[in-house]
């Protein structure tokens, strides 16, 4: 709905409380600040928490962040909010902080399903304490360079979400190994994401000119010995560009281990994927 048209709404229409998010959900409204509530009821702003306390028990609608609210569509009542993938875009524009979907949860949209995400993973410029929204739970990591991470738009309830797209989710499961569950796990994702469609190997190498040389070599490796992805010479540039100390393969594992003198890295555990 066109923006100026749904402000005249906003202020010219009196809704009741117990009525709200069926209004909300039949003019496509997605989230709600506040003020615009209080516009819609016809209340000062301070009497608005009251006034929702009922359809909040009723879970017909749910607190995103303080002064935005949500409507909760009939389907995902038993979950008290609507899905992640439907909220994460009014919740971070509200708290005005650059974001993409990353992680085991980007890989999803990707194709690599293997695993299903416990958490719903995200980038974000600048740390935030992880956030339960319904059932869904948030868990926020700072990520340098957010700025030049590649991105897909996936399309939510509330317009599209920026999602890492296969190149930067590679580097960042290969970076963030802690993040989704360890090794082996990394290799199950990269080699499900490689199996899905095979990434963009120069655009893979100029991303990785951000990463780390431990993500880089790592990602190598293991496309290398995992995966039917060839021509990895780009990124074994980059990987050769970057500090001449040898990275470890696991980063939470000790430092006793052969070395891979092609990808510079000391093979400090046996991988064993499960796919």
């Amino acid at each position: 709905m066109d923006n100026k048209i749904l402000h005249e709404q906003f202020h010219n229409e009196r809704v009741k409380a117990s009525e709200l998010t069926a209004w909300l959900l039949a003019h496509g409204i997605s989230s709600v600040t506040t003020d615009e509530v209080a516009a819609l009821l016809g209340i000062p702003k301070n009497q608005v928490p009251q006034r929702l306390a009922a359809p909040q028990k009723r879970k017909e609608i749910v607190l995103l962040v303080n002064g935005l609210w949500a409507p909760v569509p009939p389907e995902y009542k038993a979950w008290g909010a609507p899905p992640a993938i439907d909220i994460i875009d009014p919740l971070m524009r509200r708290l005005n902080i650059a974001y993409y979907v990353g992680w085991l949860s980007a890989a999803v949209y990707l194709g690599a399903s293997h695993h299903a995400p416990q958490v719903f993973q995200v980038a974000v410029s600048y740390g935030r304490r992880a956030r339960t929204v319904g059932r869904s739970r948030f868990q926020f990591y700072k990520r340098d360079h957010i700025d030049l991470a590649v991105t897909i738009k996936i399309e939510s309830k509330s317009g599209f979400v920026p999602v890492s797209n296969r190149e930067t989710t590679l580097l960042d499961i290969a970076d963030g190994i802690g993040f989704i569950g360890g090794i082996d796990n990394a290799a199950n994702l990269i080699i499900e994401l490689c199996e899905a469609s095979p990434p963009d190997i120069k655009e893979l190498a100029l991303l990785a000119a951000h990463y780390p040389a431990s993500a880089v070599r790592r990602l190598g490796f293991l496309m290398e010995h995992f995966t039917n992805v060839s021509a990895l010479e780009p990124l074994k540039a980059i990987s050769d560009s970057k500090n001449t100390s040898v990275s470890l393969l696991d980063p939470h594992t000790g430092s006793i281990g052969t070395v891979d003198k092609y990808w510079n890295l000391k093979i400090n555990r046996e991988v064993s994927p499960d796919i």
